[in-house]
């Protein structure tokens, strides 16, 4: 098994658009379907919160009507949907902030909150931690996915990008629930890739365009962290071999990863990269022309993954930790606790449960001021 992944550079264009376009027809003779044949193609973004650092980029977007209408597609065929992690916020709160909503309403494409139909519930087979799931109803009816994930560093699952990205099919809160399957770097790890696994089995029809212009890195990642351009996008329909020349790009190891590396060893797409078919720009080429990706604890999270359950995993293990002085006192980090670790009452600031944490950083993650950020938990790890 090959697949071929495309690697554009946007200065060669005179947009992001325009590349976006061009990077999809450099793997348009590798897709194996039409999407002429398609009544319902989803556009699936990264929409976390509203912060555009934090989402696709809207020309992202629409670079990929601009390619769709080239292809003669009916506008009233494609729609765009997404599940926020946030508490009360939906897709298009998000896109309407982020300036997404208005190339929808301009292009005549719908925006699908993923929390307002009621999921469907299914049984991913050979799941190693999640063995049923909700997905959301316009996921599970659609004929094509196109999956618009940013690069970015993750506290938890130390990237998140093309294979992270189907979190997202998960409406709501219920994604916090499932948090709670991933007590560790490796469990969450195998979490994501049976979701993916999933995704690989019911969706065949799906095209990757990968945001690789400007990342996100650091420790804050993947809602607040340093943004970097890198000039570049991806594009394919194998996932897991974007993601592993997403990180070969940046000099990271895929085995350090603890979902890309579960997904290689269940053959979840192709981890080979003597397999992976690159047209456009070269490998090295772009590996030159760009900084290595700086996801905090990189080296750690890959030596945790082989102690899990010893002392050492207790110690290095991270912890959300409150700066005081941007908490708005909102409140929301304790909704969106799945562990119900957060105690909150109105006019105080939250209060963390050590014991009762998992680490998922959901509250990390989702707060709207950045006033949380992870910690090791240090020596009194060792008694929690």
């Amino acid at each position: 098994m090959s697949t071929r992944v495309s690697i554009v550079n946007v200065r060669d264009y005179d947009s992001i658009s325009k590349a976006v376009v061009g990077a999809i027809k450099l793997v348009e003779d590798n897709l194996s379907f039409d999407f002429s044949n398609s009544n319902q193609i989803l556009l699936k973004p990264n929409f976390l919160r509203a912060k555009k650092d934090a989402c696709t980029q809207p020309d992202f977007v629409e670079g990929v009507i601009s390619y769709l209408k080239e292809k003669g597609i009916s506008m009233n065929n494609v729609s765009l949907g997404d599940s926020p992690g946030q508490q009360g916020t939906n897709a298009s709160d998000v896109a309407r902030e982020i300036g997404v909503l208005d190339i929808c309403k301009k292009n005549d494409i719908k925006v699908i909150d993923f929390e307002r139909d009621v999921p469907v519930v299914e049984t991913i087979e050979d799941a190693i931690q999640m063995k049923n799931f909700h997905v959301a109803k316009a996921i599970k009816n659609c004929d094509i996915l196109i999956n618009l994930p940013r690069l970015k560093s993750h506290a938890e699952a130390m990237i998140t990008g093309a294979i992270k990205n189907y979190w997202g099919i998960i409406p709501g809160g219920l994604k916090a629930k499932y948090h709670l399957l991933g007590k560790t770097a490796d469990r969450f790890g195998e979490v994501l890739a049976d979701n993916f696994s999933w995704v690989l089995k019911h969706k065949p029809k799906r095209l990757t365009v990968y945001d690789l212009q400007e990342i996100m890195e650091g420790s804050m990642g993947p809602a607040a962290g340093k943004m970097v351009k890198w000039n570049l996008i991806l594009a394919g329909t194998d996932e897991l071999a974007l993601d592993i020349i997403a990180l070969e790009i940046g000099k990271l190891k895929a085995k350090n990863v603890p979902h890309i590396k579960n997904a290689i060893e269940r053959d979840l797409g192709v981890g080979d990269l003597d397999k992976i078919e690159i047209v456009g720009m070269s490998l090295d080429e772009a590996k030159n022309q760009t900084p290595k990706f700086n996801v905090l604890g990189s080296n750690m999270t890959s030596f945790i993954s082989y102690i899990t359950g010893h002392l050492a995993y207790k110690i290095m293990k991270k912890i959300p930790d409150l700066i005081k002085e941007k908490c708005a006192q909102c409140g929301q980090c304790a909704e969106i606790c799945p562990a119900e670790a957060i105690k909150f009452e109105e006019g105080n600031y939250p209060m963390f449960s050590r014991k009762k944490c998992i680490s998922c950083l959901c509250c990390m993650e989702l707060c709207p001021e950045n006033a949380i950020k992870a910690k090791k938990r240090g020596l009194r790890g060792i008694f929690d």
